[in-house]
């Protein structure tokens, strides 16, 4: 008795999520990316390899596109709205130059082969998008997505994932398939302006009524709730307005963030992002069919490497239009050389109109996941690449200057016994300091002493506006990880451009991140970080004129 398409899909995701287990302790082992084995067990599951799936290939799909969603709301989550309007120039400039310099030459190329035009455009409109969920990812892993290449290339990937509605309506006009006239196709277009206006308004609604409804009721679980609703209604929208579901998954995600519960949202759906990503990147893997790609080992020794240097180069383009320096652009160029998932929705949609046929989707979807495959080592070589040019990765690289002759008000962020010390010499100075931390056991002694106190998340911008450090004259960012560090250092400096910034890690090769990313001063632990700091407040003239 065969299974039912229900069953299909109950046993698949047990395949999946065991030998998304499976693969990532091996991988964490032996030090492998975890995406990286996602993507081989996943081949090695599928139809090409052992054939543990017992779905359709198109059932496969629709797993990886649900995988997709989540993954997608979880990014969304980890850039508020004000962010997104920082990403404008890059996301407005980088992002069209991205994508014209990969999809037309690439469209050139394929029509030179002998595709006709219609089909060359598809393909080369779906090489032309990245995988913003893997590079993402990535770049997190690496600790360099604030960074202005980080955060430029995450610009880049945004306005890729806006620019699949108009290209997914572009393809039954190239199939002369389209039953929509040019009313309809401007309705839609007015469609997406309002969905993307719909995104800070609801924000702003969840902000005012949503958070502190949420907050007085005290529950875990009503919060996971409401954040699945809103995740479901915005996929839900977006389908209803003809938009891909993917936009309104990350729409969601964008809703949910930059507020008071984003964080405890994003630690509840941590443990199970982990599963997100083995049922994407697994699924995905799944797709390829191995022996087919045998047949025809061409495709991968030349068209694997032309589709790597053109995506590179494209993208070097468009970082260094927006203010990467060259070395920076084409190291983080490597990043952006893969096809992206939102590339199998063109060419789904493309075979199912008959554009493509069955073998040349096969053939684009080997080189898709050959290029997935390769991507993480490639960012890590490109980041390992910029070697001294790391400084030029942040946009407020200074160096050390002599600090302000007039100090009256500093912020200590974070309160641990460094900081305790620092502040008391900032006092017996004269100096009025402010402490922020995010536990309220920490700052609430220090708030009946007489010191002004914030309670919150120092990563995020309305903390930090709350402690004023746009106004300050010293900051000392002393926190346990380094990577919030680096986080809140970079967020002052856009606050503040002429404060004196004083930052402590916990290893010695953050510091270069540290200054790069717009400190004046950083102490790593094995640099006798408190005796150090205390020195360097004794050497400055904090004296009031």
């Amino acid at each position: 008795m065969q299974p039912t398409t229900l069953e299909q899909v109950v046993l698949d995701l047990i395949v999946i999520l065991t030998a998304g287990a499976i693969s990532g302790a091996l991988c964490r082992r032996f030090h492998i990316s975890s995406l990286v084995g996602y993507l081989i067990i996943g081949a090695i599951c599928g139809t090409g390899g052992l054939g543990l799936f017992t779905s359709e290939s198109e059932v496969l799909a629709h797993l990886a596109e649900i995988g997709a969603l989540f993954l997608l709301f979880s990014i969304g989550m980890e850039i508020s709205l004000d962010e997104v309007q920082e990403f404008a120039f890059r996301l407005l400039i980088g992002g069209p130059i991205q994508l014209f310099a990969v999809s037309v030459p690439a469209a050139l190329l394929i029509r030179a082969l002998g595709f006709d035009w219609s089909a060359a455009i598809l393909l080369g409109s779906a090489i032309a998008l990245s995988s913003t969920v893997l590079v993402f990812r990535a770049l997190k892993e690496s600790g360099v997505q604030t960074s202005v290449a980080g955060v430029s290339s995450i610009s880049v990937l945004i306005f890729q994932d806006m620019a699949i509605v108009p290209l997914m309506l572009m393809v039954p006009l190239l199939a002369g398939a389209s039953d929509k006239s040019g009313l309809d196709l401007a309705k839609l277009g007015l469609y997406s302006l309002m969905f993307m206006a719909i995104i800070p308004i609801s924000g702003t609604i969840v902000r005012s009524f949503g958070v502190p409804v949420l907050q007085r009721l005290r529950s875990r679980e009503l919060l996971v709730l409401f954040a699945l609703a809103v995740l479901g209604g915005m996929c839900f929208l977006a389908h209803e307005l003809g938009l891909p579901a993917a936009l309104g998954a990350f729409a969601a995600g964008l809703i949910l963030s930059g507020n008071r519960l984003t964080q405890q949202v994003d630690a509840l759906i941590l443990p199970f992002r982990e599963t997100f990503a083995a049922v994407f990147f697994i699924s995905l893997g799944g797709l390829l069919n191995i022996s087919e790609a045998m047949h025809d080992p061409a495709l991968i020794l030349i068209g694997l490497p032309v589709i790597l240097l053109l995506k590179t180069v494209g993208g070097a383009l468009a970082l260094r239009a927006v203010g990467v320096r060259w070395p920076v652009a084409f190291c983080f160029g490597l990043g952006l050389s893969q096809v992206g998932e939102l590339s199998f929705l063109l060419l789904s949609e493309g075979m199912r109109l008959e554009l493509i046929n069955d073998d040349q989707y096969n053939q684009m979807l080997v080189l898709a996941i050959a290029t997935l495959l390769l991507t993480p080592a490639m960012i890590k070589y490109g980041i390992r690449a910029v070697g001294d040019h790391l400084a030029e990765v942040v946009k407020h690289v200074k160096k050390l200057k002599r600090p302000p002759v007039d100090v009256k008000e500093a912020v200590v962020i974070g309160v641990g016994p460094i900081a305790k010390q620092v502040a008391s010499r900032f006092e017996m100075l004269g100096v009025a300091v402010c402490f922020v931390d995010m536990n309220a056991v920490n700052t609430y002694p220090l708030e009946q002493l007489g010191f002004r106190t914030v309670t919150g998340d120092a990563t995020k911008m309305t903390t930090l506006k709350q402690a004023e450090v746009e106004r300050v004259q010293l900051v000392l960012v002393s926190v346990p990880s380094d990577e919030a560090a680096v986080t809140i250092v970079r967020s002052i400096r856009k606050l503040n451009k002429k404060a004196t910034i004083m930052a402590r890690c916990r290893y010695l090769e953050t510091r270069g991140r540290l200054t790069a990313s717009g400190a004046d001063l950083a102490f790593d632990e094995e640099s006798h970080v408190a005796s150090a700091l205390l020195s360097m407040v004794d050497s400055l003239d904090l004296s009031p004129n």
